[in-house]
């Protein structure tokens, strides 16, 4: 894409030819990434009825060499059609990227870097119909300021709100790095502010270095009468992995405050799966989308954009996120499942106190004797699996209600989950618990049932802490390749994969599986559908 702007004429026959290439190119269904290349920082737009994702993108070679935006288009926010790059070539790095409205205009921004190598400029492009970029010139160029942050201090990728005090607009930015706080009247030229206060309450700070800024900044969104501020980092709360986690404030200057109740918004005890959180507004609602690995990290896997989810406030003020009826679109009609198909898989004695029941549309797994609920070595575990295989490559969805009960309700924590079996005796287990925690990791099963714990869900995270006991909860759970996600009663569980081995991605699920601990699981009107596949 030339720096400089186009003939009219010459810019009206590309707009169209670009415009036919979209009606023309072939739909990939959620999960989403482009059909050559390599993308990464997905950036989702909703404009005039139609979903746009803006990203860093390559076609290969060294991990630095972004110097393109990809672009893909979506009718629905499900199935996306490739556009392709709408800026190629830039003579410098571009890296990840927000847009924003004004008047007739879209402005994009990116992270850069200097000469010298230093992540340190914030570049500006213009658009007035979202395909043609041209940027806007180095006078435009956005550096630390000086008169509160060292010049070489990052300043990466920058979330801009729209926000009407006074009966005027004012932009508000909020950018990853030290000094990404900042203010404009007309949301094109900007200036630096120190940074908004933070109360981290019972939290430590993330260990981010003096120059990286207290989080990377995933966006900010106005909900109501309060501002919600999302970020993520690794190697923080005890976890390796990559979290994402709230701040909120009344007013869009903060000072934020660290969410106690529903702190990690999204993200991954052990490894970098699911990362980022942004916000993307549309007509009635605010939607979040992010981006996910199908390996261990970006470098052992391939990058996939997950459905979009909604970004739910609930009574108590807590963002969560929230199944997005927009994703209905993902499946086809749904058969029930013939629960008496499922056999039993461990433990082989089906005389014993665990076994399995099925019975019309209901299936049950007793795993008993039930034990203390603070005793959990060694505790009672059913798994059963249906016989049939199914096309997790194509993706599935697979609905229904869940419940973990007991016999004794006065000492037992009964756990219901479910089990992707990925080759015979071996797959990923969900085991939610009815003491407040989720865990999600690798079972082996064989003379025991070994569980490895790879995430954990419990207090202070958004997303549902194990499960009501007795109460019965619905649940979607969608799988595609190695790469599945939970929702329990329209909630976010997890976005994860079945990759296990750092250095190896997971392998495709082959069977579904369902289990109980401690007690019994009752799974009734359980459904499945194929995913709705273009490829």
């Amino acid at each position: 894409m030339p720096l400089t702007r186009a003939r009219p004429l010459v810019r009206a026959l590309a707009a169209l030819l670009l415009f036919l290439s979209i009606l023309a190119s072939e739909s990939n269904a959620m999960i989403y990434r482009p059909s050559v290349g390599r993308f990464k920082d997905g950036f989702v737009l909703w404009h005039d009825g139609r979903f746009y994702l803006f990203s860093m993108y390559k076609t290969g070679g060294d991990d630095n060499n972004f110097r393109n935006v990809w672009l893909a288009t979506s009718e629905d926010g499900v199935h996306w059609k490739d556009v392709g790059p709408v800026i190629k070539d830039a003579p410098f790095n571009i890296w990840a990227m927000a847009v924003h409205r004004i008047g007739d205009r879209f402005i994009m921004n990116h992270g850069s870097f200097t000469s010298s190598g230093s992540q340190s400029v914030i570049r500006f492009w213009e658009s007035t119909d979202i395909l043609h970029w041209t940027y806007l010139g180095h006078d435009a160029d956005l550096v630390p300021d000086a008169r509160w942050y060292p010049a070489d201090s990052r300043l990466d990728c920058m979330s801009v709100i729209p926000v009407v005090e006074g009966g005027r607009t004012r932009y508000y930015g909020y950018a990853t790095g030290p000094g990404g706080f900042l203010e404009s009247d007309d949301g094109l030229h900007w200036s630096g502010k120190p940074q908004p206060v933070i109360d981290w309450g019972v939290f430590p700070p993330p260990p981010t270095e003096a120059n990286e800024g207290s989080l990377e900044i995933g966006g900010c969104q106005q909900i109501g009468d309060r501002f919600f501020l999302v970020g993520g980092w690794f190697n923080y709360m005890g976890n390796t992995g990559y979290g994402v986690f709230t701040l909120v404030a009344n007013s869009p200057k903060g000072p934020f405050v660290a969410d106690s109740a529903a702190y990690r918004l999204c993200g991954n005890s052990t490894r970098w799966v699911a990362l980022w959180a942004r916000f993307c507004p549309v007509k009635d609602d605010v939607l979040v989308n992010g981006y996910m690995y199908s390996g261990y990290t970006y470098e052992g896997g391939e990058t996939w954009l997950p459905p979009l989810k909604r970004a739910v406030v609930d009574p108590k003020g807590h963002l969560r996120l929230g199944y997005w009826k927009g994703n209905d679109a993902l499946h086809g009609a749904f058969t029930s499942l013939d629960v008496a198909r499922c056999r039993q898989v461990y433990p082989g004695d089906t005389k014993g106190d665990c076994r399995v029941i099925a019975s019309g549309h209901r299936l049950e797994l007793q795993a008993q004797p039930e034990q203390n609920s603070f005793l959990r070595l060694n505790v009672p575990r059913t798994v059963a699996v249906l016989d049939d295989k199914l096309d997790c490559s194509k993706g599935i969805v697979v609905e229904g209600t869940i419940q973990a009960t007991c016999r004794d309700r006065r000492l037992v924590a009964p756990t219901a989950g479910f089990y992707l079996e990925e080759k015979d005796g071996e797959g990923t287990a969900i085991l939610l618990q009815s003491q407040g925690r989720t865990d999600i990791g690798k079972l082996t099963l064989g003379d025991r049932a070994d569980f490895h714990s790879e995430d954990v869900i419990g207090p202070g995270c958004a997303a549902p802490a194990g499960i009501v006991p007795h109460q019965t909860h619905t649940f979607r759970l969608l799988v595609r390749k190695n790469m599945f996600e939970l929702y329990l009663d329209d909630l976010l569980v997890q976005t994860f994969n079945t990759t296990h081995d750092p250095n190896a991605a997971g392998l495709v699920p082959q069977r579904i599986g369902f289990m109980a601990e401690n007690g019994q699981a009752i799974f009734e009107d359980v459904r499945i559908s194929p995913m709705t596949i273009d490829e």
